[in-house]
């Protein structure tokens, strides 16, 4: 398999962590060519070394300019700056004909993704670093949903407060925190990974109605608490809350369908299947406090211990097969996860329920105009 030559764009927290697995040769397929934004600090945190020789540069317009007069020979870029430069970032990587693995979110707000989408030629493969989907439980309980198995979706509940973050953290850098650098709080930062689950096992959401509470535990200026109600177009209904403030925190999914329970946390993941369809039970039953009985199965919650590892090899195998079908997370996914999390921001700024508009619909555009109107005001 063809090694990638792969520029890494943003050497910071996440794009150090990727640097080092191509540099210790953990990703079949794809080496290391190229760096920017190289933090010293951040790559003695890692015990990371850069290799003598290998290409820096100050930003990502010297290393375009690079590929650009041929001084520098690249196949791939991984972006892993600050949200607001993701869109930029990766139509300047595909006008130059480089496949794209950017980090989440695709960017502040869903148009930026469109735009992302339109942009890549079909010549090029273009994913996202949803590395989540990699569990394997989460790909057992997406099944289930999808399947049918259970019957429809009820009602979702899921509680992830355990993304606590001291105040160092925001210090850590000067774009957390901010609207105008950042784009958002917890939603932006955080809960992409929740959101792009939610929607990837449950379907998008119709409409919301939601709070967003800026600064309530950190003295920052973008939201680090959030509740928001959901309901999707069958008439079931949800909860999602989040938290960067509450210790020691949970992380608590709750799926009910039709016909059966399923609960997910760190400690395991249980699944009901009752005896009959609820709806059978409900209208045979002849006793008033009687209850379908179900049969329990319990697992432990696995989670996928080289998930960036199997993402980035999952994204040279498709540049290199020529393939995006086998895509953990393609290039039209991000999108679906903006869309809610911007749904919950205007709900919170406007103060009522919010229709969450399908992707690529011509309500999309409307709702996003609205979002980019209520963004300028709060920068």
């Amino acid at each position: 398999m063809k090694a990638l030559r792969t520029g890494i764009i943003g050497m910071g927290n996440m794009g150090s962590q990727y640097a080092a697995l191509l540099l210790e040769g953990q990703i079949p397929g794809m080496e290391l060519a190229a760096v920017t934004r190289v933090r010293p600090e951040q790559l003695q945190k890692l015990g990371l070394e850069l290799p003598e020789g290998l290409p820096v540069f100050p930003s990502a317009d010297a290393l375009f300019q690079a590929v650009d007069d041929k001084s520098l020979s690249l196949d791939a870029v991984i972006i892993a700056t600050p949200h607001r430069l993701h869109e930029e970032q990766s139509i300047s990587a595909m006008k130059r004909g480089l496949h794209v693995l950017c980090d989440k979110p695709a960017g502040i707000y869903s148009r930026q993704a469109r735009l992302m989408e339109e942009a890549r030629p079909q010549d090029l493969v273009c994913a996202y670093i949803f590395h989540q989907r990699t569990s394997p439980s989460y790909q057992k309980i997406r099944r289930i949903v999808q399947s049918g198995e259970l019957g429809g979706l009820k009602r979702l509940s899921w509680t992830v407060t355990d993304w606590y973050r001291p105040n160092a953290y925001y210090q850590a850098s000067s774009w957390r925190g901010t609207w105008k650098l950042d784009g958002g709080g917890i939603l932006l930062n955080q809960c992409p990974h929740n959101l792009d689950l939610l929607q990837w096992i449950c379907g998008t959401p119709a409409r919301t109605r939601a709070f967003c509470h800026i600064g309530k535990y950190h003295p920052i200026e973008v939201e680090d608490e959030v509740t928001a109600y959901l309901e999707w177009e069958n008439g079931a209904t949800g909860v999602f809350t989040a938290s960067t403030g509450e210790a020691p925190g949970v992380n608590r999914l709750e799926i009910a369908m039709d016909n059966g329970l399923i609960i997910c946390q760190p400690d395991g993941v249980r699944i009901c299947r009752l005896d009959r369809p609820e709806k059978e039970a409900r209208t045979t039953l002849t006793d008033p406090f009687a209850a379908p009985s179900g049969t329990w199965e319990s697992f432990p919650m696995e989670t996928e211990p080289d998930a960036y590892a199997k993402l980035l090899a999952n994204f040279a195998l498709a540049v290199n097969s020529g393939r995006s079908d086998n895509l953990i997370a393609p290039w039209d996914e991000a999108r679906k996860s903006l869309l809610i999390s911007n749904a919950v921001y205007l709900s919170s700024w406007e103060g009522g329920t919010v229709t969450i508009p399908l992707p690529g619909s011509e309500e999309e555009l409307l709702f996003e105009k609205r979002f980019e109107e209520h963004l300028r005001e709060l920068q």
